[in-house]
């Protein structure tokens, strides 16, 4: 899958404002924004969060992976992800 890491961004400020149970919009998400700590994801988001990538770029992500070093805001997640699809 080719798409660029602005893309993955995009993509990725969506499904954190419209499929968890956060309340702010894409717009507000910086690229920088911790997930937990500014965001405001629980431990049950980041289950979900995980859940949503996998299903939105049709990749997995094994438990190896998913640990807080690799979710930790947009910029971070964003570039696991670049990794992940470039290895399929």
């Amino acid at each position: 899958m080719n798409v660029s890491r602005q893309e993955i961004v995009e993509r990725l400020r969506n499904i954190v404002a419209t499929r968890l149970d956060v309340d702010i919009s894409p717009d507000r998400i910086g690229l920088t924004d911790g997930f937990l700590s500014v965001v405001g994801i629980d431990s049950v988001g980041f289950i979900e969060l995980r859940y949503q990538c996998e299903e939105e770029f049709g990749i997995r992500i094994d438990e190896n992976d998913f640990v807080p070093d690799n979710f930790l805001n947009c910029d971070v997640l964003s570039g696991f992800l670049v990794t992940k699809l470039s290895a399929l």
